[in-house]
């Protein structure tokens, strides 16, 4: 049966408002005409906090309205943070970075983890709102999780596939530790895996195609708590509900390095085992019982008429084949909004992790369109059975 939870979509929605000046809860309307019923909330603890109890009397309030409005419309909110604290002595104050794993007792890498623990209890805290807390974001990519400082360097020397995951073992029990201090009835969701690739610090197997890097990934963490070397040898210690990132991605090794997002075929069964391979090393350790979260799934366009055609076929497959999956809570689709603002700032970047191709994941135009509905976003709407009117709400959206 699908849950009721099934249909979401994700976007960092304060960062919207800063960069449009429409007030974030208005968008939700789009997510409620779309047909959702869950939303995903970009909400970094660095942006929240202004130290690990301190929240930021700018920021606090903007997501607490937010959340206000969610409640008032039923959207199951997940709310996310991949950014955290470190501490004085390393070169970072801030970000997706962590000293080299030292154990030993007031090392700077014990001083983050403490530090962790209490940003999450703050977090979940100060908003009772949120059920659901997503701790991190593809911790198995080198973007998500590097040396303190890598960003600053020639990012030569990131940390290996296997130093990663032993930091993501102690970024997950800190942080879920902290979650049930600041909110017992609160539910904490892994960090998101996604494809695994060399060229970001994977070591799948150059046989297999990227995204088993899902499944791959979970193994390794799996492996970890049954080892008995890491905190627990109890995953209901580090999360309640597992989450990754099943994106569609090129299969072409040739073609990999100049497009993961670009060269794609149509999703079929190789995109359904990709999830059900994670779920088989879930059932593998006695997991198989947890709620899955697919946390970031989508297809961009590129800006081509002819490939929105296309990736609006793509999307209406994909989420008719997920919902074919029993184990799923959730699917967020990535993302609500298009992302000229990236353009603004940057310029079109050929780079296919972030740039041009991620502004066009958007469901929805921004304001200086209307927040008109793309086709993906009327494909989502007759699976959801909305029967809202898309372009109305989104000129009410973007009046000023």
């Amino acid at each position: 049966m699908l849950s009721e939870r099934f249909f979401g979509i994700g976007e960092p929605l304060i960062q919207r408002e800063i960069d449009t000046g429409v007030p974030a809860e208005k968008y939700l309307k789009l997510v409620k005409a779309v047909g959702c019923t869950a939303f995903r909330s970009w909400m970094h603890i660095t942006d929240i906090l202004l130290d690990p109890v301190t929240p930021n009397p700018d920021m606090y309030p903007r997501h607490k309205r937010l959340l206000k409005r969610a409640a008032e419309l039923d959207l199951e909110v997940t709310g996310m943070s991949h950014e955290w604290f470190l501490p004085k002595g390393c070169i970072q104050h801030t970000g997706h970075a962590a000293p080299y794993r030292d154990l030993t007792e007031g090392s700077l890498y014990m001083q983050m983890l403490a530090m962790l623990e209490q940003s999450w209890e703050t977090m979940a805290r100060l908003f009772p709102e949120v059920t659901l807390w997503e701790v991190g974001n593809e911790w198995n990519l080198n973007p998500f999780l590097h040396p303190d400082g890598f960003l600053q360097s020639d990012m030569s020397q990131p940390f290996r596939p296997d130093e990663k995951m032993d930091i993501a073992m102690d970024l997950m029990y800190f942080s879920a530790k902290g979650i049930r201090k600041g909110n017992p009835n609160a539910k904490v969701c892994s960090f998101s895996p996604n494809l695994s690739t060399p060229w970001l610090g994977g070591d799948l197997p150059d046989y297999l195609p990227s995204m088993y890097g899902i499944a791959w990934t979970l193994d390794q963490i799996y492996s970890r708590i049954r080892s008995g070397r890491f905190w627990s040898d109890d995953a209901d210690d580090y999360f309640d509900i597992v989450s990754w990132h099943p994106y569609q991605m090129c299969t072409d090794q040739a073609k990999e390095g100049d497009g993961p997002f670009r060269y794609i075929t149509e999703p079929d069964n190789l995109w359904k085992d990709y999830n059900d391979a994670a779920y088989r090393v879930m059932c593998k350790y006695g997991d198989g019982h947890k709620k899955v979260i697919l946390s970031e799934v989508g297809f961009t366009d590129f800006g081509d008429p002819q490939m929105e055609i296309d990736r609006a076929r793509y999307t209406e497959k994909l989420l008719k084949m997920a919902m074919e999956l029993p184990y799923v809570h959730t699917v967020h689709n990535f993302r609500l909004l298009t992302e000229y603002g990236m353009l603004k700032k940057n310029g079109i970047e050929k780079n296919e992790i972030g740039g041009l191709p991620e502004v066009f994941f958007g469901f929805f135009e921004e304001p200086d369109k209307d927040c008109a509905p793309r086709l993906k976003a009327k494909v989502l709407q007759s699976l959801t059975g909305s029967t809202a009117d898309l372009y109305k709400t989104g000129k009410e959206v973007s009046a000023k």
